[in-house]
């Protein structure tokens, strides 16, 4: 399988985005613009380390927690990151104005592989602007460059995959990828479907769909989507099924080289009270690392409209990998190393915590947690305090034992399960306890990678979980 592409470059949008700030921040770009921009007005504001462009790898971040979506850009050569929303965001009404830097600053890779984003610049929703001397800590990115990274931002508190969009995927024929929701938070019970919440009974959890690609034609086909199999339930399909079939745009945005799903959007009143249904926007790694952002409706209440574009997840869209063309072998993904993020939804906030699983002192025993001895097993947990600076590897308080992989689907593993410890700090109940989940499996450029959905009705609160890693070793 081969993930090719051509990057048409963002000049024209950097250009408008750097004339638009710089001018609002009172700076020349003479050395980069030739020219100068008149018009400025008379902001006195000195703020002096917003890069003067962006950084070199752009990923795409689908909204998850934050109230929009945005782009990452990091450069390892520099050390810098930057990170942009597009909306309207403080003082500036984006994408109009290119999108707004919200955080920026420089990265460092501590010993485990995990990497440090230290803010020193950020702006928030109200148009405060803030530079920090020394940089703000607490940010934290697993990522294998140019191929997928995971993200969790302090300020934000949450996780988010970021998929690189340098270029529209080429897929000759077919190929097909295996998802999971990126879950809302949790609803059970009820017969309507809404905007806030996720329900495991009523909403997908996870699916498969094949993507060919023609030019800037994207051909989505067999998409087949899966509610969650709870309380002993078999799976079914969700009471709202996307179409089988589909057919996308990939062009230039704002976030990239991105697939949109429908690929143009009919806007119904005009004006100020616009109706605008909601949109899908997609993004495919150059190794097929896939996320999905599934957008939301505007214009009207939710009641009146679909919640979301449904084409692949639920939630807050999905995320994905290339299907294993033969058995995965877990025996291997079991022995690997990872990083990644524990992402609970439950109650009216979000977790978001940096994990590791698989160090190799924890491979057959953990004296925290106690579970079921299986060659299927991972053991992990959270960093104390969130901090991987003070410990290479993380706390030993939660398992995940992948189960039997489904004979039908490589690298789906449909009865997977997650141990909690009691000392797991959002355990919320004191005692050891199970949460049942489904986990795909599969590579990334020769790295495993595990992206799991669970659902916990017992700890407190009740919440959907989901884990999210990257192979580290």
């Amino acid at each position: 399988m081969r993930f090719t592409g051509v990057f048409n470059g963002r000049g024209g949008q950097d250009v408008a985005e750097s004339q638009t700030r710089w001018c609002r921040l009172g700076m020349v770009l003479a050395a980069w613009l030739g020219m100068f921009t008149a018009g400025c007005g008379n902001n006195t504001s000195t703020v002096s380390n917003v890069p003067t462009s962006d950084p070199s790898q752009l990923y795409f971040a689908p909204t998850t927690g934050d109230v929009y979506s945005s782009t990452y850009a990091i450069d390892h050569a520099a050390n810098t990151f930057v990170r942009k929303v597009y909306g309207k965001y403080g003082s500036q009404t984006s994408p109009a104005s290119g999108g707004t830097v919200t955080d920026s600053g420089t990265i460092s890779k501590l010993s485990n592989g995990v990497i440090s984003l230290e803010t020193t610049y950020s702006e928030t929703s109200t148009g405060t602007e803030t530079t920090y001397a020394p940089p703000l800590t607490g940010n934290w990115e697993v990522e294998l460059p140019g191929q997928a990274a995971l993200v969790g931002m302090k300020a934000y508190t949450n996780f988010t995959p970021l998929v690189p969009t340098q270029s529209c995927p080429s897929l000759a024929s077919a190929t097909t990828f295996q998802f999971v929701t990126i879950p809302k938070q949790l609803s059970i019970g009820g017969t309507t479907i809404q905007s806030s919440s996720w329900n495991p009974q009523l909403e997908t959890a996870f699916g498969s769909v094949a993507i060919a690609t023609s030019g800037t034609t994207v051909q989505f086909s067999s998409v087949s989507q899966h509610t969650f199999p709870l309380n002993g339930a078999a799976s079914g399909p969700p009471s709202n099924p996307g179409p089988v079939s589909a057919t996308a745009l990939c062009s230039q945005t704002y976030y990239g080289q991105t697939i949109s799903v429908p690929g143009s959007v009919t806007v119904a009143n005009p004006g100020q009270q616009q109706t605008v249904p909601p949109s899908a926007t997609i993004g495919i790694g150059p190794s097929g690392f896939l996320v999905e952002d599934a957008g939301a409706p505007s214009g009207q209440a939710p009641s009146t409209m679909p919640p979301y574009e449904n084409i692949l997840g639920a939630g807050y869209g999905a995320i994905g990998l290339p299907k294993p063309s033969s058995p995965l072998n877990t025996s291997g993904a079991v022995a690997a190393q990872y990083q990644g993020f524990v992402f609970g939804s439950g109650g009216t906030a979000t977790t978001s915590l940096l994990a590791s699983f698989g160090y190799p002192s924890l491979q057959t025993a953990c004296p925290t947690l106690p579970a079921p001895s299986t060659s299927t097993i991972l053991y992990g947990g959270e960093f104390a305090n969130n901090d991987p600076s003070a410990n290479p590897f993380g706390n030993c308080d939660m398992a995940i034992d992948l189960g039997t992989q489904d004979a039908n689907n490589n690298g789906l593993y449909p009865v997977a399960v997650v141990y909690v410890a009691a000392s797991f700090p959002n355990n919320g109940i004191g005692i050891t306890y199970s949460v049942p989940a489904v986990a795909i499996a599969g590579q990334i450029q020769g790295k495993y990678a595990v992206f799991l959905i669970g659902v916990d009705m017992t700890g407190s609160p009740a919440q959907a979980w989901g884990i999210y890693l990257l192979q580290s070793n």
